[in-house]
């Protein structure tokens, strides 16, 4: 099957959804094109500092083809649109069009659909009301006006599946875009378990942990991300200073931006630099799963992102934060994930909490199983990929 996808941002060093459909689509036999931006750096991305001189440019990734386009126009990050992407479409000739969220080039895939019967259009989607409409002109203007009438209306009713990423978003959709429940489904943003299972295979969590000084005895907690206080990781590090044992180390993966180095200071401060307390940095995608290879539990007091995901199917149990549209509780049927309301995101709670899963007898070893049984149930792109190319016949 040929699937051609639109997206705003594709980094190969990323494990971002694109990357891992990417991966997998590739790995099963399709045949994939993505066309995307010029960004070659995720915090760009986010801050919306963007070079549109970057000229057009074509890479491989996993065997697929990654064009990058620069905007014929980027109105304040909110709305971009490419330059034409009509030729590109011929002459993939794509079986399916899959959008990464509402994008105005999305009309010249529409054209070719309609010449074309056969083929299909589905479009995955990421707000929610943590991540967006946080005001009244961005609720009102740029996704019930803009988004919605521009853009969403007049190709709703030629997508055949729209696939949020978490339940917050498909009250997002439902409630700001009018799209009924039944024409939804979840699609978790999964995980890369080939490679958990390679990395396990090879025993890498073994060597980081005696590169690093870390006991086969000592219990290892994980947590990860860009360093910003919405993550709330000066809460975890008040919570594992007070723990104060000597078998638990703490990784942190990550690092701040320009914008959070006073955070940053903030939380080297509060390590007060315990030999227990390892500070990793930012790690490529490969780097990320080692150090959860070489953890027992992952701690996430707020701010999803793919980490958490990650982790899970590393085999790790999770404690984390709820703050608002962010429930993890549609990946946590078998009980493997502490999940914390808003209100109880707090240094008493977490503490409770890690102790509960590492203190009491036989927990840790039964969690983890857990973790594992969802993982292979929610997480594996191997399976997750046939939710989106189910309903497609190829010619």
């Amino acid at each position: 099957m040929k699937i051609l996808m639109l997206c705003e941002l594709y980094v190969e060093s990323l494990e971002y959804q694109e990357n891992l459909l990417v991966k997998y689509y590739q790995k099963h036999g399709h045949e994939v094109t993505v066309i995307t931006s010029t960004y070659d750096n995720v915090f760009d991305y986010y801050n919306n500092i963007h070079d549109n001189s970057k000229p057009e440019r074509i890479l491989y990734d996993h065997g697929a083809k990654i064009i990058k386009l620069p905007f014929k126009f980027n109105y304040l990050g909110k709305i971009k649109k490419y330059t034409s992407i009509t030729k590109i479409v011929e002459e993939v000739k794509p079986d399916l069009l899959y959008i990464h969220d509402i994008m105005p080039n999305m009309f010249e895939m529409l054209d070719y659909k309609k010449r074309n019967p056969h083929v299909k259009m589905i479009m995955d989607y990421h707000c929610d009301y943590s991540n967006s409409a946080n005001n009244w002109l961005s609720l009102n203007i740029l996704h019930k006006i803009l988004r919605k009438y521009l853009y969403m209306n007049p190709i709703r009713k030629h997508i055949s599946k729209f696939y949020p990423i978490v339940p917050g978003s498909t009250k997002f959709l439902k409630e700001v875009y009018g799209i009924p429940v039944n024409e939804m489904e979840v699609l978790p943003l999964g995980a890369d378990t080939d490679m958990v299972k390679e990395l396990k295979t090879q025993g890498v969590g073994k060597d980081i942990r005696e590169k690093m000084g870390i006991t086969e005895k000592d219990v290892v907690i994980f947590t990860g991300g860009k360093f910003t206080p919405a993550k709330k990781t000066d809460i975890l590090l008040k919570a594992f200073n007070e723990i104060n044992d000597e078998r638990l180390h703490l990784i942190i993966v990550g690092d701040a931006d320009q914008y959070n180095q006073e955070y940053k200071k903030e939380l080297l401060s509060l390590s007060d630099n315990n030999p227990n307390i390892h500070y990793i940095g930012w790690l490529n995608n490969k780097g990320v799963y080692e150090h959860l290879s070489a953890s027992d539990i992952a701690v996430f007091p707020a701010s999803q992102s793919i980490v958490w995901q990650q982790a899970i199917a590393s085999g790790l149990p999770l404690i984390v934060g709820d703050v608002g549209e962010q429930s993890v509780q549609y990946l946590n049927e078998f009980g493997a994930i502490i999940e914390l309301s808003k209100e109880n995101i707090t240094k008493e709670n977490i503490k409770k909490s890690i102790e509960e899963v590492l203190y009491v007898e036989n927990e840790l070893s039964l969690r983890k199983e857990l973790a594992s049984k969802t993982a292979a149930k929610y997480l594996d792109w191997n399976h997750l990929i046939n939710k989106t190319i189910s309903h497609v016949k190829t010619t």
